[in-house]
């Protein structure tokens, strides 16, 4: 997205690491607070997918998949690698990680647009 909104040709998703697991996040379109730390899950228009190494909390996409075994790293990435394929830079992604001992990981993506 240029600087007046416009979509580019092939812009991908954004994409944002972070490690402050302990801090709420809040839609950055509306100010509604979508994660308080804690496990709680607000949606609000903006709100696209929130999903973690062990499954999915919310989705507007139908394609989705919950994980079904031992393998939901695998089916982690495998769900982000086709996220960054067909999302444009309309959406957010913030990648969340948290340090041992629990090694949890999650991805909030919001639509912008």
């Amino acid at each position: 997205m240029n600087q007046t909104g416009e979509r580019l040709e092939n812009g991908k998703m954004i994409e944002i690491d972070t490690t402050n697991y302990d801090t709420p996040i809040y839609c950055m379109i509306c100010g509604t607070q979508t994660t308080d730390a804690k496990g709680s899950v607000v949606k609000c228009p903006h709100l696209a997918y929130l999903g973690m190494d062990e499954g999915v909390e919310f989705s507007i996409h139908d394609d989705v998949e919950e994980p079904e075994d031992d393998d939901e790293w695998v089916q982690y990435d495998e769900q982000l690698k086709e996220f960054r394929k067909k999302l444009d830079d309309g959406h957010l992604c913030i990648h969340v990680d948290t340090p041992a001992p629990s090694f949890a990981t999650y991805c909030i993506i919001y639509k912008m647009v």
